[in-house]
């Protein structure tokens, strides 16, 4: 017994003294990977790699040439180090500038082959309506934060490519994201990661299932809709919150006094309706005394033309602010709306957009 446990020891700590060596490797590797690709190294690779480097050295080959506990035991150590190799290196990377990659590969292939996607300020990173919202913390963190990608790819796959970043990186539940055709983001929306059905449903509520006969369509959750039940009751206007098309069940959040009338009741069919609460919701402005206000496009109006903006592009510039508004959750302030139009006319308008950041006085 007494042997065993030596020989464990003694396998830990030489498993040790070869991670540490691993670490090393494998740290540098996954550095480089991140700071040339963007992507993060995978860690089953990076065990891999690391368990490799060892065997170079004869750790592996011993061990199946004559495996024992204490040769067994080693690759523990060598295995953690080696993932913690992998997130080091990962962590590193993304915090160091990309001029010098971006330098050398302009000398490389005579012309730049990547573009750089730049975030906006934490103030026009918008939360997603009806998600989880983001913590201001990690809003901080994504500020102005700059992402290198491959200059050749389409506008739809470096939209992705920030998404999935957002997402596997820093934990996002979903993100909306536009650019334009510079690369530019004009939009960003984000939302943290669901936390299940029952965070959705209000005190006194239940979450019911209903098997349809008939059901539209590509219905998705969100959609509003009537429901026929073969009792000859129905509901209207009620929301759906998940559906199973091959099922055909649809869940909807409703009073529980609902359930005790449609319990063992098919639905017979299932209408999607016009989502027009949302259309007609007017977008609520908090202005600087704290008053409340419905949005008013004639003062944004007027407001835009004392700074020189022409009528068609004040007008351009109001439909896209207003189409912005409207997916967050009201009341919007006064100072979200400014930094979203002076963000709109530095492209086309800089003198402009100088004049409206130095107006003190500003009421929607």
């Amino acid at each position: 017994m007494y042997e065993v446990v030596t020989e464990v020891l003694l396998g830990f700590l030489k498993g040790l003294v070869s991670g540490a060596v691993a670490f090393f490797a494998v740290f540098l590797f996954s550095l480089v990977y991140r700071y040339f690709t963007k992507e993060k190294f995978p860690s089953f690779l990076g065990i891999a790699f690391g368990l490799g480097f060892w065997g170079f050295t004869g750790g592996l080959l011993d061990i199946f040439a004559q495996p024992t506990i204490g040769q067994a035991v080693e690759i523990v150590p060598v295995t953690i180090f080696a993932v913690w190799g992998v997130n080091m290196g990962d962590k590193i990377a993304a915090k160091i500038p990309n001029r010098g990659a971006l330098l050398f590969s302009g000398i490389r292939h005579g012309k730049n082959t990547y573009t750089t996607v730049k975030l906006p300020n934490e103030k026009l990173i918008f939360d997603m309506a009806a998600k989880p919202k983001v913590p201001n913390s990690v809003k901080a963190e994504l500020s102005e934060r700059e992402f290198t990608l491959p200059a050749d790819l389409p506008m739809e796959d470096l939209s992705n490519r920030v998404k999935r970043r957002l997402i596997t990186d820093w934990g996002i539940g979903d993100v909306e994201v536009e650019l334009d055709q510079d690369g530019k983001v004009i939009h960003l929306a984000i939302s943290a990661k669901e936390h299940g059905l029952s965070s959705l449903i209000p005190k006194g509520s239940v979450a019911i299932p209903i098997e349809c006969r008939v059901i539209p369509s590509n219905i998705v959750p969100g959609d509003s809709v009537r429901i026929y039940f073969e009792n000859d009751e129905v509901i209207d206007g009620i929301e759906i919150k998940g559906v199973d098309e091959d099922q055909k069940v649809i869940t909807i959040v409703a009073d529980s006094g609902l359930l005790e009338k449609i319990r063992g009741h098919k639905s017979t069919l299932v209408v999607a309706l016009p989502n027009v609460t949302q259309k007609c919701l007017p977008i609520r402005v908090e202005q600087n005394t704290g008053v409340i206000e419905d949005f008013q496009i004639e003062r944004l109006m007027n407001s835009l033309k004392k700074v020189g903006v022409k009528d068609k592009q004040a007008d351009e510039i109001v439909k896209k602010v207003k189409t912005r508004l409207s997916k967050l959750d009201p009341p919007v302030s006064t100072r979200v709306v400014k930094a979203m139009i002076i963000t709109e006319l530095e492209e086309t308008n800089p003198d402009s957009a100088e004049k409206l950041r130095a107006r003190k006085l500003w009421r929607l």
